[in-house]
């Protein structure tokens, strides 16, 4: 079950709770507080933990960024560009354009 964040709308409360309910449960229908009848539901980013990953799982998601990444680059000559560094870059285009005039 999730857990969702209401808030009182009378101006001098404005208390801030949390209730662990059911999706189809009804919103509640007072401020817990000063039993106001107007409540807000507010909306949150949901969990606010950070995950980390070690082992084969930071393997795993290094190697898929990765394939992302070459993946990106491929279709944008700007990031591969970016990815590559001006200097490589610029030795690389003057390469192809000595190629094209060889031919």
């Amino acid at each position: 079950m999730p857990t969702y964040e209401f808030q009182c709308k009378e101006e001098n409360c404005k208390h801030e709770w949390e209730l662990f309910q059911s999706m189809s449960a009804p919103d509640p229908s007072e401020c817990p507080k000063c039993h106001h009848v107007h409540v807000l539901r507010l909306c949150s980013m949901g969990s606010k933990g950070v995950v980390e990953l070690t082992g084969q799982d930071l393997i795993d998601k290094c190697r898929a960024d990765a394939q992302q990444i070459k993946k990106d680059a491929a279709k944008s000559e700007k990031l591969y560009a970016n990815l590559l560094g001006e200097d490589k870059m610029q030795s690389l285009q003057k390469r192809m354009d000595q190629q094209k005039r060889d031919r």
